[in-house]
């Protein structure tokens, strides 16, 4: 997809506080990341990864966006837990902007495999990101993009449900000046 085609289809939607990621990254830089189902206890793991970034993301002049498949008063609930209230918010149940930004959907064994299994212990008993409620698509992986002027300039897709992106590389990302 041409970048105007992408500026387009981000127009039909806007975040829960009325604004478009295109309009947002006109604005200043955009950290988008895209969550997985709200009940993940791995997408817990990245709210609270976002809670402790928060001040090199400001650092940065980076707006922070995120997308979920959450209806918007289960998702800030979520969000405040990890003190993320104030964040732009997209609810994309359709997952109409994951296909967008070519977030992919995992196998089965990608998302609750075997190989996963240890990564969810760890993440569940030994660090406490107890899991929710299964949400709308337990297929779906998360990725983490900085959106600047209408175009991608770093992208973390995640490999299966438990690759979190690695934020000390997507922040120091060259980003041009606004």
């Amino acid at each position: 997809m041409n970048q105007n085609s992408l500026k387009q289809a981000l127009a039909a939607f806007p975040s829960a506080q009325g604004k478009t990621l295109v309009e947002l990254s006109e604005a200043h830089p955009v950290l988008i990341v895209f969550l997985r189902h709200g009940g993940c206890p791995f997408c817990r793991q990245v709210l609270a990864q976002l809670q402790t970034y928060s001040e090199e993301i400001a650092e940065r002049n980076l707006q922070l966006a995120i997308v979920h498949m959450m209806d918007q008063e289960q998702a800030n609930k979520l969000l405040a837990r990890y003190q993320l209230q104030n964040v732009e918010t997209f609810s994309d149940p359709d997952r109409k902007l994951y296909e967008l930004f070519q977030v992919k959907r995992g196998s089965l064994a990608e998302t609750i495999g075997p190989a996963i299994w240890w990564s969810g212990f760890k993440t569940t008993v030994l660090s406490g990101y107890l899991p929710g409620i299964p949400g709308k698509d337990i297929q779906q992986l998360g990725a983490a993009l900085v959106f600047d002027k209408g175009k991608v300039v770093a992208s973390y897709f995640s490999e299966n449900s438990a690759d979190l992106p690695d934020w000390d590389l997507l922040l120091a990302c060259e980003i041009p000046s606004h």
